[in-house]
């Protein structure tokens, strides 16, 4: 059903390479046989495609030569047509913003070697460089597939929700944010100045809460009625104490925490189910851009009653109610209403503090987050607290999840691990990759695991550290240094020489003091300034051939010792 390809074009050259069933199609400067093959193809799959390589193939399709059209991509200069048959799908769509097709390989521990090909040649290609391109693209295209088969269930999903909600064919191309759109029939709308216009929640007691955060809103309301920018205003943040905690108050969600705090007894989490969702149904909050804006609550329902029946599809459901909040924020979607994500955002953050104030006479909070909360409560009062909870769920038609948590380890609001009373365990920020990597993020887990270790089960870092080394876990040591679009290369310093390196490279610390610190590098007014790069140590092996090949007596696990106890609070 689906065909990998992937596009390599020169000056005098373009080359392709599709794979299909696990046979290989080669195709270089031979549009017939291209047409020959596309006309047997459903979907296309690739990486970055929709950027690049649909465009080359639409090119090659017109006739037009697909260097020039090359060049203007690389120039992010968008060509004025588009491919419409077959369907493609990117690989890289709702990845992790910057993520490279290299960095996925350089993240599963996969030769990254970039092809020495170099794509300027000003005359057509050697037989030799055509062979050395070929293997290159197949390395890519075989990635590309590897990729598509572990991202099955976001690709499963988007059928799904074309299929289910009877969307054309073509739909499937769009993000679940643009789906979304699609299936609450929105159009886009002419909308009125009034995005901090805010109006609350008609069950919130005002009254309850702290008066100065009440003011922060209500001042920013005002000040935007009298024709302060909004994007000023919109960045504005408000950092105070609640129940003896800081927080802070702004656009992007409630956020408060105990900083560098360790701590092992009674303590809940308390998640509010579906918190932006509730809120839109309860206060129609929808976006006015929906022709149907009840089509959100039957949506919502349908996911309880199949959440109930445990029906997988369920999951459909979930995704268009979860991505419709953001999709309100961007202003190329069609869902796109302002006024109404932020009266989402900023009810979301009052009515979780007046869960808070009820509480806190009951408890010790822990953690603010967003849709819940982590408290340390006495035994004793924990009937107090389901019945402050059953109240609080009451009064705004709400519901929360209730789960235990035996331990907690939290250098601050996006950093932290928790252990539930059943043994299982959650993690976030530096802590948040404990089991190991993937294809998105596998750089330095082996500080998440000796931290989690720690923390949780009081092992010394040296001991885990050494632990993974012996266990042949490599990955966990590596760190994947890139240059990024705001740099111009990376260079290491060898025997004082700055040597060039490739644009994404697997490194570690190593013990050969040969080695030097590598650095991303700028052009600045006809000066080369040199960034060391973050969580780098001075003297560096760069290793870019498969992990399996890497002497691992080179590493230096004294630095990963000490990097690691930097870490600890």
């Amino acid at each position: 059903m689906f065909t990998f390809y992937d596009f390599e074009v020169f000056k005098h050259d373009w080359l392709v390479v599709f794979e299909r069933n696990g046979q290989i199609t080669r195709i270089h400067n031979d549009r017939d046989a291209l047409m020959r093959f596309l006309s047997n193809i459903n979907f296309l799959v690739g990486f970055n495609n929709y950027n690049y390589d649909d465009y080359i193939l639409a090119a090659l399709i017109k006739n037009i030569d697909p260097y020039e059209v090359s060049k203007e991509l690389i120039q992010n200069k968008k060509p004025n047509f588009t491919l419409n048959k077959p369907i493609t799908l990117d690989v890289m769509q709702e990845l992790k913003m910057g993520v490279s097709l290299k960095e996925t390989q350089a993240n599963r521990g996969l030769n990254i070697h970039e092809t020495p090909v170099d794509f300027n040649i000003n005359r057509k290609l050697t037989n030799e460089e055509i062979e050395r391109t070929f293997k290159y693209c197949e390395n890519d295209v075989l990635t590309t597939k590897e990729l598509f088969e572990e991202r099955e269930d976001y690709f499963s999903s988007k059928f799904e929700i074309v299929q289910t909600f009877k969307l054309p064919a073509a739909s499937v191309k769009k993000t679940r944010a643009r789906l979304s759109a699609d299936v609450l029939k929105c159009k886009k709308i002419n909308l009125p100045n009034d995005r901090l216009n805010i109006r609350y929640d008609k069950r919130l007691l005002i009254n309850e809460l702290p008066k100065d955060v009440v003011q922060f809103y209500e001042e920013i309301k005002r000040e935007f009625q009298n024709g302060t920018d909004y994007k000023e205003l919109e960045s504005r943040k408000y950092e105070c104490e609640i129940a003896g905690v800081p927080h802070v108050f702004g656009f992007g969600g409630l956020h408060g925490a105990i900083e560098n705090y360790v701590h092992e007894g009674n303590m809940m989490a308390i998640d509010v189910s579906s918190y932006y969702p509730s809120l839109m149904i309860n206060n129609n909050f929808i976006s006015r851009a929906s022709q149907e804006p009840g089509l959100f609550k039957q949506i919502y329902d349908e996911r309880l009653r199949l959440k109930k029946l445990k029906n997988s599809k369920q999951a459909i459901y979930k995704i268009i109610l979860n991505s419709t909040y953001g999709a309100m924020k961007s202003e190329f979607n069609p869902l796109y209403d302002p006024l109404q994500a932020n009266n989402i955002v900023v009810n979301g953050q009052l009515i979780l503090t007046h869960l808070i104030v009820l509480l806190q006479n009951f408890c010790n909070l822990i953690q603010s987050n967003t849709d819940g909360i982590i408290i340390e409560y006495d035994e004793r009062l924990k009937d107090d607290i389901m019945m402050v909870l059953d109240y609080w769920q009451n009064r705004y038609q709400l519901s929360v999840d209730v789960n235990f948590i035996k331990k907690i380890a939290q250098r601050d609001v996006n950093n932290y691990v928790v252990q539930f009373q059943d043994g299982t365990i959650a993690a976030k920020g530096r802590f948040a990759n404990f089991e190991g990597g993937d294809y998105e993020r596998n750089s330095l887990t082996i500080i998440d695991k000796a931290l989690v270790e720690y923390y949780i089960n009081n092992v010394p870092i040296h001991k885990t550290i050494i632990g993974c080394f012996k266990r042949n876990e490599l990955d966990r040591f590596q760190l994947i240094a890139k240059a990024g679009s705001a740099f111009d290369g990376i260079v290491q310093n060898i025997a004082d020489e700055m040597v060039e390196l490739q644009k994404v490279n697997r490194v570690f610390a190593t013990n050969d003091k040969e080695l030097g610190p590598i650095y991303k590098t700028k052009v600045v007014d006809g000066t080369v300034r040199y960034n060391k790069i973050p969580y780098t140590s001075d003297h560096v092996l760069v290793h870019n051939d498969s992990l399996d090949t890497l002497d691992k007596r080179l590493i230096d696990l004294n630095w990963y010792i000490k990097e690691t106890e930097r870490w600890l609070f």
